[in-house]
């Protein structure tokens, strides 16, 4: 009886806890750059960003203290995860660097070669963690941007390529049916959790699509009054 009590709770907190922590850090994070932009502009953005990196510097820290819990080290590898992409993200928008273009496509199969290569020999489940948090927002990012190129592409790809949002929703639902049925162990419930943190983060984003599409909002000149429009842009 104990033994299930511990497993549940345990489903609670390493699955579905880090899931909903891990989403509500990404939308905290991201909405505070609507204020600091709009009030304190491009210098409050890059003290923004040196604390986000400072964050995720002290999260990354704390997978190798040894008093540390293994499902602890999984959750501060998790939020540097979170961190770092956030920094690299703002960082990318703010000095117009081409990271989410097709040549951040290669960049970003490379990252992933390299992790997979490292990812059971060399990387303990925080650094696993963190790379798995920074690889998947990385990768939704591109897929955000690839929406750019859907007007030169045939209906068929279009529709192939909107079409796998709703793949996405069903993996996340898979993801979820594993943390409460099937996670046994640590490592199985965090990497369902980043799953469904994923496409909780899809959710998101296409609500302030259907948001912004019904706003005529520059993404290059949007005020601070537009709040949704500078969702749409930022998200």
């Amino acid at each position: 009886m104990n033994g299930f009590i511990t497993e549940s709770a345990s489903k609670i907190t390493d699955g579905i806890g880090n899931a909903v922590k891990l989403f509500l850090l990404y939308a905290l994070t991201t909405l505070l750059t609507v204020p600091i932009h709009s009030f304190i502009g491009r210098p409050g953005m890059l003290v923004y960003i040196f604390l986000l990196l400072a964050l995720g510097a002290f999260e990354l820290h704390r997978i190798f203290v040894v008093r540390t819990s293994e499902p602890q080290r999984a959750w501060h590898g998790m939020a540097a995860g979170l961190y770092f992409w956030q920094v690299i993200r703002f960082t990318a928008e703010l000095g117009n660097l081409q990271l989410f273009q097709m040549s951040g496509m290669i960049l970003w199969l490379t990252t992933l070669i390299i992790v997979a290569l490292l990812w059971k020999k060399m990387m303990p489940l925080g650094m696993r963690s963190a790379m798995a948090v920074l690889l998947i927002c990385w990768l939704e990012k591109l897929y955000q941007q690839g929406f750019s190129y859907l007007v030169n592409w045939s209906p068929f790809f279009n529709f192939g390529y909107s079409a796998l949002r709703y793949i996405a929703g069903f993996i996340g639902v898979i993801a979820l049916v594993i943390i409460i049925f099937r996670s046994r162990e640590l490592p199985t419930r965090v990497y369902s959790a980043v799953t469904v943190f994923w496409r909780a983060s899809f959710s998101l984003f296409d609500f302030l699509i259907n948001i912004g599409n019904q706003l005529p909002i520059d993404c290059g000149n949007a005020l601070g009054d537009q709040v949704p429009g500078i969702l749409q842009c930022v998200f």
